[in-house]
């Protein structure tokens, strides 16, 4: 049986339920992350959409252009603020799940293997050891 994670925003008016494990674990350096996360960057767990479902709450719903030049869609908690996920033109079939919404101690258990736009990244930020770096967005893998 697959694993079920939960994650809810800081005041709980929005919860999501994913079903099984997420298929790409990264940290993103880009302009726009670190505008959206007010950080240095944001960790990120990739889940399929069909495998992510809205449990309680309706976001509030920001589309904007990222750095790679596509429309993407980022979803917040209209109360709180809080950044939940972001859909993406060129990820359709995903969603982008901020990895600190998450309980069940699913941030402790997915380390980051891609670090995207570390062109951007601040020189006293240290790579995470073992993940792939990309200095901007990564080739779309195939199967998507």
């Amino acid at each position: 049986m697959a694993a079920t994670y939960t994650g809810s925003c800081s005041c709980g008016a929005i919860k999501i339920e994913l079903q099984g494990e997420p298929s790409i674990q990264a940290l993103c350096h880009c302009h726009d992350c670190h505008k959206s996360t007010g950080s240095t960057y944001s960790t990120n767990f990739i889940w399929s959409k069909s495998d992510f479902k809205i449990v309680v709450g309706e976001p509030k719903v920001y589309e904007k252009i990222s750095d790679s030049g596509n429309p993407v869609w980022k979803q917040f908690c209209g109360t709180c603020g809080c950044p939940m996920w972001t859909r993406s033109s060129v990820l359709p079939d995903m969603v982008v799940i901020k990895a600190g919404i998450l309980e069940d101690g699913a941030l402790a258990k997915f380390a980051p293997a891609v670090e995207t736009f570390t062109s951007r990244k601040p020189g006293w930020i240290n790579s995470v050891e073992g993940a792939a770096q990309f200095a901007k967005m990564p080739p779309r893998p195939s199967s998507q």
